[in-house]
């Protein structure tokens, strides 16, 4: 087993997600999150107690307990009773080249890590822009949130026919989670996403998009409406992406083949 370093060891971590504007829990959650994704803190690694957090960092033990208890919500740590917390087997980790969330970093020559976790998939039968481009009638949409570098937070849901992508209807959520999606539609139908149509506008966030983001109730922020097509404009999904005010530039591609930028 291994066993995380001392909480102090914590603290450069801690200062630097910390932000004006975010509570102290926030930044304690970003802080261990970044060391789960990066692998600094491999699978079943033992935190401290939370009582030794609380003294040797700046934070109360509430602020610690309401800091894992997020992580926990979130799939990263596991809870044990009476043997402690863990770093949880399968966790939320990082997306590979994820096409429609390329956040421009600050050197403006890379992007930005994404980790993504999936809330739900269900069918979805109601009518709108997703039902008139796919055109099927056995529609799947699967909800995720989208992590930006440990930043901020996008909203997403991905429309699919489930007949035609079996996967996506039938995987466990877990082996879903840092799925790219496009790479799951070229293993089971031998077709490359050809082309995007996107549009783009303003509105206010829903309560419920609010809180899975975590951002005010009302937010403003802009929303991004993505029809996908395969060879001979051939539809294969629709995805709406939800994005909160945030400093950095998103690369919008029209063809989905676009490298961006070369790493």
């Amino acid at each position: 087993m291994v066993q995380a370093p001392a909480p102090s060891a914590l603290r450069p971590s801690l200062e630097r997600f910390a932000r004006r504007g975010v509570p102290k829990y926030v930044a304690m959650r970003d802080a261990i999150a970044d060391k789960i994704t990066s692998g600094e803190w491999p699978d079943g690694t033992r935190l401290a107690p939370e009582s030794e957090y609380a003294a040797e960092l700046p934070l109360s033990l509430g602020t610690v307990q309401r800091a894992l208890r997020a992580l926990a919500d979130e799939g990263l740590i596991t809870r044990r009773q009476r043997r402690g917390t863990f770093v949880a087997a399968s966790r939320t980790g990082r997306m590979h080249d994820p096409l429609h969330c390329r956040f421009v970093d600050d050197t403006g020559h890379g992007y930005l890590p994404v980790y993504p976790r999936i809330l739900r998939r269900v069918k979805d039968d109601s009518p709108g822009p997703w039902s008139r481009h796919l055109g099927a009638r056995r529609i799947m949409r699967i909800d995720r949130v989208i992590g930006v570098a440990h930043e901020f937070r996008v909203f997403s849901r991905f429309w699919f026919d489930s007949e035609r992508l079996p996967s996506l209807a039938s995987l466990p959520l877990r082996s879903l989670s840092t799925e790219n999606f496009k790479e799951v539609i070229w293993r089971e139908t031998g077709q490359m996403v050809s082309h995007v149509s996107t549009f783009l506008s303003a509105a206010k966030l829903s309560p419920e998009v609010c809180r899975a983001i975590r951002v005010r109730r009302g937010t403003l922020g802009l929303v991004l409406e993505i029809s996908a097509f395969a060879v001979r404009d051939n539809p294969v999904y629709y995805q709406e992406l939800l994005i909160p005010p945030n400093p950095h530039r998103l690369h919008l591609a029209v063809n989905p083949r676009d490298p961006g930028f070369m790493r």
